[in-house]
């Protein structure tokens, strides 16, 4: 594998983190103090937000979308499966060579999805109304890894390329709306800390 890729993949990933922690700390520092008596459990109430409230009893966008939301799940998967092949390529580079069919189904799959959800911002009055620049350019680099990570699995991209891919991805993700990757759990963490605090959650619902 090329060198001169890892360095730069390994660079940018460094910048990531970097990037994001220092963005988690900015955002740590407007934290609410909460003045209420706590009633309930700080631990309960994150566990349920991230189980329960996320079922599509409680979850409005899956329950009303089931669709878009299967569509986006099967996404992720594949840019998580994707970020995976890159942290192990350069942890230990001969894996660059090891491909696996599951992998390129996975890819493919993914690839079909974020077609579909690029397709469908772009088609829908509605949502051409609520988006901006850079709604269409997270979903274009997205879509963009995906197909190098899936023209690699089929040996087609050379692994410095499907690196130099990676390494867009992980510059761009703590600039645009990536960046959700690592605050999805955080906002989400911290909202449900808030109201098993005050003794919301877990609802008994």
């Amino acid at each position: 594998m090329n060198e001169t890729a890892r360095i730069i993949a390994s660079v940018s990933i460094a910048w990531m983190v970097i990037a994001l922690v220092v963005q988690w700390i900015q955002s740590r520092a407007q934290d609410r103090k909460e003045y209420g008596v706590k009633a309930g459990s700080v631990i309960k109430g994150i566990i349920y937000n991230f189980t329960w409230a996320m079922t599509p009893r409680h979850k409005e966008s899956m329950r009303l979308y089931p669709i878009e939301f299967i569509i986006g799940v099967l996404m992720h998967i594949g840019i998580l499966l994707a970020i995976a092949r890159v942290i192990l390529m350069l942890a230990y580079p001969p894996i660059a060579e090891i491909k696996q069919v599951a992998f390129v189904m996975i890819f493919g799959i993914s690839i079909l999805c974020g077609l579909y959800q690029f397709l469908r911002r772009v088609l829908s009055k509605e949502l051409r109304t609520i988006s901006c620049f850079d709604d269409y350019l997270a979903i274009i680099i997205t879509i963009d890894f995906l197909i190098a990570a899936f023209l690699h699995e089929i040996g087609i991209l050379s692994p410095p390329i499907f690196l130099i891919h990676a390494t867009v991805v992980f510059i761009y993700l703590p600039i645009g709306k990536l960046k959700h990757a690592l605050f999805f759990f955080i906002a989400r963490a911290e909202f449900g800390a808030r109201l098993g605090y005050r003794g919301i959650y877990p609802s008994k619902t």
